[in-house]
């Protein structure tokens, strides 16, 4: 009797099929958690708040995903992390981390009775963070008309607040608001104000600052009443933020690449550039994304020993997820594995702690979900 490889998968094939899914969005979910600079310990939360994409996953429905609709899957996990790890690659993810955002529920002493921010967290998001949305909106229309990237961190910094549509709605379609212009209205605390002016310095740096851009928040410095030593402080510390992404990018790429070097044309090139666009600013990338697109081996030097031990997790997180996403045989997880720890070992990090970490919480979010396949 023979068995034909390509006939109609049995009951038992579609169950895997579907777990396996489940695990590819999972992997890439991670990607994005570490490379936001949450750290493993973000990854529980964060599987927490997509438990209903995975399920809709399990059900056979398609959602966005970061291979194949990759801006609307930055949006969306970008309001999915807001509340948890804010990424150190969205300019205003500082004034989401002052509690300008209602996606974590309500918060203090009523938390304990309901979930439902009060009209006050409500008022207080939606004056802020229309403010932010605004000055960062106009800080990238300063030197131009915004680009697909430009309009995509603005729309991930919307979904973030969590606002009812009725308030985001009208955000999304804004044109921008000049400087001038700009109402800056209420009370103000100082920690949010520092974080708007530092968000619009990091939008600007990103690329390269741009005087239109800097006479900008100048202007709205001076708005919210931020003093002239704090905005050069917070200008000199953003450019050093945007430059210390350099080295743990081109690791992370390096990294992807070297795990994948037998996936190349493949997973190999279109995960690296993915995970390089989501690590690497923009006035650094194309340095790593010409490297991918000539498909130069990588060669293992320590150049990257000197990142430091967040970094480093982050590095190997990443290229472990990258290694999970087409969901590996036994044989082939043991060959990537040697290849992670060759990784490892170059940038003097614990690659099976890391690989653990990231296993364990797949294990976590399939097995309850597998459970009910178990049954003939």
């Amino acid at each position: 009797m023979t068995t034909d490889a390509y006939a109609a998968p049995q009951a038992h094939d579609a169950k895997t099929l579907a777990l396996s899914r489940v695990l590819t969005a999972l992997a890439e979910d991670a990607i994005f958690t570490l490379a936001a600079g949450g750290g493993p310990t973000a990854l529980d939360p964060v599987g927490k708040r997509r438990g209903e994409a995975y399920s809709a996953i399990l059900a056979g429905h398609a959602l966005n995903s970061m291979m194949n609709q990759f801006d609307h899957w930055i949006v969306e996990m970008t309001r999915v992390v807001a509340p948890i790890a804010a990424p150190l690659w969205m300019p205003m993810g500082e004034v989401l981390r002052e509690k300008v955002t209602l996606e974590g529920g309500a918060k203090g002493l009523r938390s304990f009775f309901s979930n439902k921010p009060s009209d006050k967290e409500v008022q207080r998001v939606k004056r802020l963070g229309t403010l932010a949305v605004r000055v960062l909106r106009s800080t990238f229309a300063a030197d131009g008309a915004l680009d697909a990237e430009e309009a995509r961190t603005v729309a991930g910094l919307i979904g973030s607040l969590g606002l009812p549509p009725e308030d985001s709605n009208p955000l999304y379609g804004e044109a921008p608001v000049a400087v001038e212009q700009l109402d800056v209205y209420g009370e103000i605390e100082p920690a949010v104000a520092k974080a708007i002016v530092r968000g619009a310095w990091l939008a600007a740096a990103w690329d390269q600052i741009d005087p239109r851009e800097e006479q900008i928040i100048r202007t709205v410095a001076q708005k919210v009443l931020v003093q002239p030593q704090e905005v050069e402080a917070l200008r000199a510390d953003s450019i050093a933020r945007v430059d210390s992404r350099r080295m743990a990018g081109l690791a992370a790429v390096d990294a992807i690449r070297y795990v994948l070097m037998d996936r190349v044309p493949g997973n190999g090139v279109t995960i690296a550039a993915k995970a390089g666009q989501l690590m690497l600013p923009r006035r650094y990338r194309d340095e790593a994304l010409a490297q991918i697109g000539h498909g130069a081996p990588v060669q293992l030097a320590k150049r990257y020993k000197d990142l430091g031990s967040d970094d480093k997790v982050a590095v190997l997180g990443l290229a472990w997820a990258a290694g999970l996403i087409e969901d590996p045989s036994i044989s082939r997880r043991a060959l990537l594995r040697a290849r992670h720890d060759r990784v490892a070992q170059d940038l003097g990090e614990d690659g099976l702690k890391v690989r653990a970490q990231v296993d364990d919480w797949i294990a976590d979010v399939m097995a309850p979900a597998a459970f009910p396949m178990g049954t003939p």
